[in-house]
C-alpha cells in the first residue's frame, strides 16, 4: 500500500506538543518530510523532540524555530523549511493560547495575546506558506475548536478567536481555491493533550463531566484529530475545501 502522503512536503506549526505533535508524526509515517514548527523544539510534557521521533521511525524531519506572533520568524521559517525539503504541499497550524474568565475580568493583554496567536497567527502563516501552496496545488489546514462553533461559560476570547478562525478558512478557500489550493479546518472538541493533563489528572469529576455532555461519551485523543489530518491533507479530499470539519462527538449537533 502507497503512504497517503508520499513525497509530500508538510510543515506543521505548533508540532512539539499535543495536536500538533500527532498530526506531524502521522504524516511521517504516511511518508510525508516533515518540518515542524514551534517557539521550544522539548515537548511540554518532556521526552524526545518530535522531529527526532520521526527520524528513528525512518522518517525525514527537521525542526525550525517559528512564533505566529511575529511574522518575520514565521516567513523565515517557511524559507528555512522550503530550503530543507522543497516547496510545500502541506501547512498546517495547531498553535494555540487561551485564557479563561468573563469578559469582564480579562486583561486586555490576554485578549491580544490569544487573538495574535489563534487568529492572526494563522494569518501570518496563511501569508508566507500560500505563495508555495500555489506552486504545489497544496493544503492548508487551521485548528479551530467547536468553540468556533459554539457560545462556551467562560472562553469569550477563545471562541472569539476560533471563530474568526473559521472565517478566515472559509474566505481563503474561496480566494485560493481556484489557484489550487485546498483550504479546511478542524474543530476539536475536549482533547487529551499535555496542556490539560494537569487538570484531567487532579480533577477526574472533570474528565467525567465532559465525557458526559458529549454524545458519544468519549473525548478525543490526538491521534483522533491525526486521522482526519492525514485525510484532508491526502489526494482523496481533493473536492474538500472551505470546510470546518467538527471532530467532538456530536457535542455541536446538539
Amino acid at each position: 500500500m502507497v503512504d497517503q502522503l508520499d513525497g509530500d512536503v508538510a510543515f506543521v506549526v505548533g508540532a512539539s506538543s499535543g495536536i500538533g505533535r500527532a498530526v506531524a508524526e502521522r504524516f511521517g509515517r504516511e511518508g510525508a518530510k516533515v518540518v515542524v514548527g514551534d517557539i521550544r523544539e522539548e515537548p511540554r510534557s518532556g521526552g524526545t523532540p518530535t522531529h527526532e521521533v520521526i527520524r528513528e521511525d525512518g522518517g525525514e524531519a527537521a525542526f525550525v524555530e517559528c512564533d505566529l506572533t511575529d511574522q518575520s520568524t514565521v516567513d523565515a521559517a517557511v524559507e528555512a523549511a522550503i530550503e530543507e525539503f522543497g516547496p510545500l504541499d502541506i501547512a498546517f497550524n495547531s498553535a494555540g493560547a487561551m485564557t479563561r474568565g468573563p469578559i469582564t475580568e480579562t486583561d486586555e493583554s490576554d485578549i491580544e495575546l490569544v487573538i495574535d496567536v489563534n487568529l492572526t497567527g494563522p494569518m501570518r502563516l496563511a501569508k508566507a506558506a500560500l505563495p508555495s501552496l500555489v506552486e504545489t496545488d497544496g493544503t492548508l489546514i487551521n485548528i479551530s475548536s467547536e468553540a468556533g462553533e459554539r457560545g462556551i461559560e467562560n472562553l469569550p476570547v477563545y471562541c472569539s478567536s476560533k471563530g474568526g478562525v473559521n472565517a478566515l478558512t472559509r474566505q481563503l478557500a474561496v480566494e485560493f481555491g481556484p489557484k489550487g489550493v485546498n483550504v479546511n479546518a478542524i474543530a476539536p472538541g475536549t482533547t487529551k493533550t499535555a496542556i490539560n493533563e494537569e487538570v484531567r489528572e487532579e480533577n477526574p469529576e472533570w474528565v467525567e463531566e465532559r465525557r458526559e455532555a458529549i454524545p458519544i461519551r468519549r473525548l478525543n485523543e490526538p491521534s483522533d484529530i491525526a486521522e482526519l489530518a492525514t485525510y484532508l491533507a491526502s489526494e482523496g479530499a481533493r473536492n474538500v475545501n472551505g470546510a470546518v470539519v467538527n471532530i467532538d462527538g456530536g457535542t455541536t449537533a446538539q
